[in-house]
């Protein structure tokens, strides 16, 4: 069994929150012989119920800033309304992110997201990083170590963020509090949709789109050759359909060619 561990690009495809194993079977290049029945991918399926998605309401937050003071987001009279530390604003739009400070891909979205905050705060717009795990020390640590302006916060107590954070999601919700924009995980390229959502809110629009396509992996395709550096020892090893069949090479150089392959993709 194979781990791979994508911190840029298409591994955003694949979303953290999995729970149901599902062999499929791809073909490698040029199958051949008794063993074409090629690679058995197990991809994880993350669960949609009550995740962010577009046109719901976004839901009600009750948080404590990483300097400890209340940060509330709620409905009032129509309107989405966020209290911090006694004071009250109503943005034009909302931008939330649900993230783990010890997540690499969350931490690499964070900063496209604190250069949103600054690009659009003094235009009405709240950005908000909410911590769905992890503890408010970690993620003050955390705007520290990146340098964000952005507010983080992380539930109050008592309080549950449930399935709405799914896939360390992102939401983009109107002056209502309804959610215009929403997407899990990050890729490159995300934050002109974040751009395009934003601006067509602001001028009374509705934004050109309302996810992120991804490109995922299906039973029938072909292997995707990768080659990436281990995590134990920073060495190169590769998987590959070349020849018709699957090769691999481990980190010491030793290639085999296995007649299946399990393997996942994983943030960390």
């Amino acid at each position: 069994m194979l781990g791979f561990h994508f911190r840029h690009g298409w591994h955003a495809s694949y979303r953290r929150t999995m729970d149901t194993a599902i062999a499929r079977r791809i073909r490698p290049t040029r199958p051949r012989g008794p063993l074409r029945a090629g690679l058995l991918l197990a991809l994880l399926a993350a669960p949609s119920p009550a995740q962010l998605s577009p046109r719901e309401p976004l839901p009600e937050l009750e948080l404590v800033s990483t300097d400890g003071a209340a940060f509330r987001v709620v409905k009032e009279a129509g309107r989405v309304v966020v209290w911090r530390d006694g004071s009250e604003e109503r943005p034009k739009a909302l931008v939330v992110h649900f993230f783990q400070p010890d997540c690499l891909q969350c931490r690499a979205q964070l900063k496209p997201l604190d250069a949103l905050h600054r690009a659009y705060a003094e235009r009405g717009v709240v950005v908000l990083g909410v911590a769905h795990r992890g503890t408010a020390e970690q993620a003050r640590s955390l705007r520290g170590d990146l340098g964000l302006a952005l507010p983080l916060a992380v539930p109050a107590e008592g309080t549950k963020i449930g399935r709405a954070a799914a896939g360390d999601a992102l939401g983009i919700a109107d002056a209502s509090g309804r959610l215009r924009f929403a997407q899990a995980g990050f890729g490159e390229g995300d934050e002109k949709l974040w751009r395009e959502a934003l601006e067509a809110l602001l001028a009374g629009r509705e934004p050109p789109r309302a996810t992120v396509a991804r490109e995922r992996l299906k039973a029938g395709d072909r292997f995707p050759s990768v080659s990436l550096p281990s995590l134990r020892s920073g060495k190169t090893m590769s998987l590959t359909g070349a020849d018709g069949r699957l090769l691999f090479v481990d980190d010491a150089g030793r290639a085999t060619k296995p007649k299946a392959a399990l393997f996942f993709f994983s943030r960390y």
